[in-house]
Formats: structure tokens, C-alpha cells, sequence
């Protein structure tokens, strides 16, 4: 049992009374857990709230694609699962032990007893409950699922609020980009030219291959209803997102024995698919990879390419946001030195796809140093 001093350490219930406090220490109960429990799962019945007493747990949702977006880990001396009591619903989140956890546990009927004894308490964990429900809602839109919570502290400081109206018009085609979206709420159409490509809703982002390739906006995004966003300036996209999901290979780190280990992903049109590729590779342009995610496998390790970089990297940025295992395969079609499919002369030259003139010119050193050691 936790002695009346114990309890005033937990944050919420430091300035319970007396009375209070001796009725909770003759409530709780004690639980030891071993590691990898699932000590409340996410939609289950809330039926007690948890003190930790020492141990660690991790707070987790499951997003609408399926995948875990890590919330926060919890360490002794905090608490968890007051939040369903009090809002009589089911629970948000699943909480897993890290390690062997021991904690103390105290009812549904107990909880709301005290809260009726002292308002204060229940002023405070609504409170608490106002902002993280702002955060969790933020934390499990998509393109934001599998950051640290450290970097959603950073994003949550910078992330402007914007709403448009039905039928108004979010980005132009031919604009030169200068933020990256996310939806909060609503619906919006993606036009390119006089043709609808696709359909973007809650937790969906857009506007990223414009600041990823530094072109101007290849589609017009409209509001079909009601819609607000939240938008990021562009230096603060590359310093927070682009960072956390955009990750490269080169081509000289993968050993020709090993290519059955990635699936290649040429992200150009067919016609430059169809002149040259990657042996193996199977060609799903760029503008039409979203609609294509619920044919990937998350499980299978890709390399996204283009004949540079530019579009590869979008590609990537694209599929590592929804989770799946995607890096970019750097320099692209250019800097690769294993078997081609109609390879011409042995080498293909960059054509200054988003690339500056030194970065081409060192990649071109590099890869005719490698064919000389490698004829060696």
C-alpha cells in the first residue's frame, strides 16, 4: 500500500486533502507486470487508472493505416488511464510494459468517488486531457505517426492552422512551393491539367515533391467541402519531416548477390522506364504511388530511383511518411553500377535533375573512379 507521503509525489493528487488521500492509499491495488505486457489496450473497457511505481511503459495508437504511432514512454512516479475514467470511454491508447513494471491500480467506482470529494482534481485532469487530446489528434495523422515525440514537440511550435472555404482553391498548378499539408478535416480534389488524378482526406499530406525537387506545384488542390490544414514553411518541412523520412543508399554499397533483398521502384514516366531501367525494377511513375500503397508490401524493403535523384526522393519521402521500410537510391538511374536493362555505353550520364553543377560533377568523378577499379 502507498503511504499517504507516496502519493502526494504523483503530480495530480499533491494537493489532495487529507481525507482524500488516506481513502486512496486503502484503495489501490498492486500489479507486477513482466516485460512486453499489454497493460491496457487501445478501444478495450477502462475499468482502472495506474500509478507506476518503478518500470517503464510505452504509450502507442494504431492509426487508420494500421500502423503503431508511438504516443510517449511513462517511467515511475507518473500515471496513466485516468483519462478514460473520466471521460466514461474506451481507451485511446495501448500501454506496454518495457520492462518489468510494478504498479499500483485503483477502480472505476473508487476514481469517480474522489472526484467528487475534490473538485480541484478534477479540474486538473481536465485540463490535461484539453491538451493531449490536441496532441494525440496531431500525432496520429499520418505523415506524422512514426516521429519521436520530441520531434512532434518541435512540429506542434510550428505548424500553422489554415482553413478553406468549399470550392476554394488550396495550391495552383505552376506555383512555386512554400509549404507542405497536412488535412486536419475535410476533403480536397488533385487536379492536374483538366484531369482529377486524385483524392486527398483526413491525415493525408501534400505539397511535399515541390519542396523536395524546389519545382513548381504539379497539381491544383481544391477543397470538395470544408477543410483545414495545418501547413509548415518549407525551411522548417526539410529541418523537421524531410529529415525524419528521407534516408539514401548508394549504389556501390549494394553487392550484386544481395539485389534480391530490395524491391526497385522506378518512379519516371513509362517511356523512360521503358529506354532504360534497373534489371528487376518494376516502374509506378511518382504521380501515381499514393494510389498504389495498398498494393505495397510493408514488410519488403524498397529503393525508389529516378534518373537523378528529385523524384526518387519524394517517392521516398512518400513511402517512409506511411510507414513502409523506402530509402532513395542516391544519384538514381545515374550512379547505378549494377545490371541495366538496355544500358547504353555502360554508363548513364546525369541530366541535372535537381542536382547543382558541383554535386554532378563529383558524382561523375565518383562513379568513373569506380568502373576503373572495378576493370582493375
Amino acid at each position: 500500500m502507498l503511504s499517504i507521503q507516496e502519493i502526494k509525489k504523483y503530480s495530480y493528487f499533491k494537493n489532495l486533502s487529507e481525507n482524500c488521500l488516506k481513502e486512496v492509499s486503502t484503495q489501490l491495488e498492486t500489479l507486477i507486470v513482466p516485460p512486453g505486457t499489454e497493460i491496457v489496450k487501445q478501444n478495450a473497457p477502462a475499468d482502472y487508472m495506474y500509478f507506476i511505481k518503478n518500470g517503464e511503459v510505452e504509450v502507442t495508437r494504431r492509426n487508420k493505416h494500421g500502423q503503431n504511432a508511438k504516443i510517449t514512454n511513462l517511467k515511475t512516479g507518473e500515471i496513466f488511464g485516468e483519462m478514460a475514467l473520466l471521460t466514461c470511454s474506451s481507451r485511446h491508447n495501448t500501454v506496454t510494459a518495457l520492462s518489468e513494471v510494478t504498479l499500483y491500480r485503483l477502480g472505476r467506482s473508487d476514481f469517480d468517488s474522489i472526484l467528487l470529494k475534490d473538485a480541484s482534481l478534477k479540474r486538473l485532469i481536465e485540463g490535461k486531457i484539453c491538451d493531449y487530446k490536441s496532441y494525440n489528434e496531431i500525432k496520429t495523422l499520418q505523415p506524422l505517426a512514426l516521429l519521436t515525440p520530441e520531434k512532434m514537440s518541435a512540429l506542434m511550435e510550428k505548424f500553422l492552422q489554415k482553413s478553406y472555404k468549399k470550392g476554394e482553391v488550396i495550391i495552383n498548378e505552376g506555383d512555386l512551393g512554400d509549404y507542405y499539408y497536412i488535412i486536419q478535416k475535410g476533403k480536397a480534389s488533385v487536379k492536374r491539367g483538366d484531369n482529377i488524378i486524385d483524392f486527398i482526406t483526413v491525415g493525408d499530406g501534400f505539397g511535399e515533391e515541390a519542396l523536395i525537387r524546389d519545382k513548381k506545384r504539379n497539381a491544383t488542390i481544391t477543397a470538395l467541402e470544408d477543410v483545414t490544414l495545418f501547413a509548415l514553411n518549407k525551411d522548417d518541412f526539410n529541418e523537421l519531416l524531410k529529415k525524419s523520412h528521407l534516408d539514401y543508399t548508394f549504389s556501390e554499397d549494394i553487392a550484386e548477390n544481395s539485389m534480391s533483398k530490395y524491391v526497385f521502384i522506378d518512379v519516371r514516366i513509362p517511356p523512360e522506364y521503358e529506354e532504360d531501367h534497373i534489371a528487376g525494377a518494376i516502374n509506378i511513375p511518382l504521380e501515381e504511388l499514393r494510389s498504389k500503397f495498398s498494393e505495397l508490401d510493408p514488410n519488403t524493403e524498397y529503393l525508389t530511383y529516378c534518373t537523378n535523384d528529385s523524384r526518387g526522393m519524394a517517392a521516398a519521402f512518400l513511402m517512409a511518411s506511411q510507414g513502409f521500410k523506402a530509402k532513395n537510391l542516391r544519384g538514381g538511374l545515374s550512379s547505378w553500377l549494377g545490371p541495366f536493362i538496355n544500358q547504353k555505353n555502360g554508363i548513364y550520364y546525369p541530366q541535372n535533375e535537381g542536382m547543382s553543377e558541383d554535386e554532378e560533377d563529383a558524382m561523375i568523378e565518383r562513379l568513373l573512379n569506380k568502373k576503373k577499379s572495378l576493370a582493375q
